[in-house]
């Protein structure tokens, strides 16, 4: 362990000198880690066997990135009172993305009632300069605000700098124990209730998820429904256990991308996605985390932002099924922009 000034003083100098890094925290730990070092860049069958911290893309056709750390440094985490966490931030990006937006749900709404997808996840993107050049501290206000999140920051010199506080765990292998979430619906306040459409959204993704596993698990179990907070709203989750003797990677393209991410039949999601979102999304709901051969713990690429200059790129999605209503789903990609908005607004 450093002390803070000189942890953050070091990522800074991989930022200066254009060296590939990677600065994590896990969830509700108090320890947060930087690992710099070499990387190679691949798909994830070619990680079989490699060791490091793997940042890969939604498309599983298109490379990522493997950092093999040559240079780990450790400091603890204070968590300070936050007052602004229902504080809501607004973007000029939003008024223009509006009716773009709404016009791809209801498409995927009628594209579900007219075909065999039964769920779609449509997301979008919102840009805006930032006032400082300094994606280091806006880190340490992601790790103030998200205590509950994977929290991290990405650098390469290829893509510029990914920051995200993800709430939702896509793999986690060790001793042979398979653990993930079924994370799924949306809504603002605690106290409103969940509706038919949200639990079924989230029986989509725990079913497929369920079905995934079987083909290469034993002893599944799902556990009860939980009501998670992420940021400044709230989901539905499941956990799902597993017992299996495959590897890491294995495991890793038999569930990426779940349909809380994609939607359901997979293929068909995927290329609705592809035909008909107008950006690319990246490294946007792709998966991150630390990778071995036979252990690791990854996460799903959400609640993220792209830093490259003063250009600040914001991605936000959500599930589409029968039972959605264009104009609710709009307010949800609202909601969930506030939480990186909240990290971003004060420049």
């Amino acid at each position: 362990m450093i002390s803070k000034f000189k942890f953050f003083n070091e990522l800074n100098f991989f930022l200066k000198n254009n060296e590939s890094f990677v600065v994590f925290k896990k969830p509700s730990h108090n320890k947060i880690v930087c690992q710099q070092g070499d990387v190679i860049d691949g798909q994830i069958s070619d990680m079989l066997g490699k060791r490091g911290f793997i940042f890969m893309p939604f498309n599983s056709n298109l490379n990522g990135y493997l950092l093999t750390p040559k240079i780990t440094i450790e400091t603890q985490f204070q968590l300070k009172l936050n007052k602004n966490q229902n504080t809501h931030y607004d973007v000029k990006d939003f008024k223009s993305k509006k009716n773009l937006h709404i016009k791809l749900i209801k498409n995927a709404i009628a594209e579900i009632k007219n075909s065999s997808l039964e769920k779609v996840v449509c997301s979008s993107s919102f840009n805006l300069k930032l006032k400082s050049k300094s994606p280091i501290k806006y880190f340490e206000r992601l790790l103030q605000q998200n205590h509950g999140a994977f929290c991290y920051l990405f650098y390469h010199p290829k893509i510029g700098t990914w920051v995200g506080a993800s709430p939702e765990k896509l793999i986690n292998l060790n001793n042979g124990t398979v653990t993930t979430f079924a994370l799924a619906a949306t809504k603002k306040k605690l106290n409103q209730s969940w509706t038919d459409k949200e639990f079924r959204e989230q029986k989509i993704v725990e079913d497929k998820i369920v079905k995934d596993l079987n083909k290469d698990c034993k002893n599944i179990e799902a556990g009860a429904l939980q009501t998670v907070k992420a940021g400044n709203i709230y989901h539905l989750k499941s956990v799902i256990k597993a017992k299996t003797n495959k590897s890491s990677t294995d495991l890793i393209k038999l569930l990426h991308p779940t349909p809380a991410v994609a939607g359901m039949p997979k293929k068909m999601a995927i290329s609705y996605i592809i035909r008909k979102e107008d950006y690319d999304r990246s490294f946007y709901t792709g998966f991150l985390g630390l990778l071995e051969s036979k252990s690791c713990d990854i996460y799903v690429n959400i609640r993220c932002a792209k830093i490259v200059d003063d250009e600040l790129t914001i991605y936000v999605g959500g599930g589409i099924t029968n039972d959605s209503n264009a104009v609710d789903e709009w307010h949800e990609i609202l909601n969930k922009s506030q939480t990186m908005l909240g990290i971003f607004h004060k420049g």
